[in-house]
């Protein structure tokens, strides 16, 4: 029918797809044209969450500046958008995550309180809290808040029970994983990694099942007890093949 709205949202979700799938070049190819399509008619919101999808691949890939530039572009948008807070919302949980990446703690933080205001201005949406409360635990490990954490990870925890969603889960136990991991609990992260990696395998995520495997390859290494070298080696070089059939690496 040749509707450019249509299109664009084909796209969005189609890149979201692809993404989740590792089919990377065809989830940036998808997600490019449905930004293009919804500058072209206006649509603002639409606009806006194709930046945050594009945004959220590129800092996976490690473009970070690329990442970030395009998560700016949806913030411009968003700010004119109908859907205004939720989109802002999405949009500072993934800008969080690719401040994370670049190591920069402090802008994190401080992009992280914008998100947090946002959620709580339009009443905790289930879907932007799938993005903000993991990244929430991430940047409060990070600045050493590990009770801040603590609760941020309780909240996700209520909300993957109250939804019932095996990639819900999977992304609580792997927030639990992490506190754990930066508490010490070596034995606790790892069962927590465990859980994720098989929940995210079970979903068809491979980018996460590779985080899930460095981090698990991490405090293998890290812990060196018994077999824990030739184990955290076999995830590193797993995760690692991953992450270069994805283009992450």
């Amino acid at each position: 029918m040749g509707a450019p709205r249509a299109i664009a949202l084909c796209q969005c979700f189609n890149g979201a797809l692809e993404f989740q799938a590792g089919h990377w070049a065809e989830a940036e190819a998808a997600l490019g044209e449905s930004i293009q399509l919804y500058r072209e008619i206006g649509a603002s919101s639409g606009e806006a969450l194709a930046c945050q999808r594009l945004g959220v691949l590129q800092t996976a890939r490690g473009q970070l500046a690329e990442g970030l530039a395009t998560l700016e572009e949806g913030v411009l948008a968003a700010e004119r958008a109908l859907m205004r807070a939720h989109c802002l919302t999405r949009l500072y949980a993934a800008m969080a995550r690719n401040r994370l990446a670049a190591g920069e703690v402090v802008a994190a933080g401080n992009i992280l309180a914008l998100g947090l205001a946002m959620s709580e201005r339009h009443g905790h949406c289930t879907t932007c809290d799938a993005l903000l409360l993991p990244a929430a635990v991430s940047v409060r490990i990070a600045e050493g808040d590990i009770a801040a954490a603590e609760t941020f990870c309780s909240h996700l925890d209520e909300a993957a029970e109250q939804y019932a969603s095996r990639l819900w889960l999977a992304m609580a136990r792997q927030a639990r994983g992490e506190l754990a991991a930066a508490q010490g609990q070596f034995d606790t992260a790892l069962e927590y990694y465990t859980e994720a990696r098989s929940g995210f395998a079970s979903a068809g995520n491979e980018y996460e099942v590779a985080r899930c495997l460095d981090a698990i390859s991490e405090i293998r290494l890290a812990r060196g007890i018994e077999d824990d070298i030739a184990t955290g080696q076999k995830a590193q070089i797993e995760a690692r093949r991953i992450l270069e059939r994805l283009g992450a690496i």
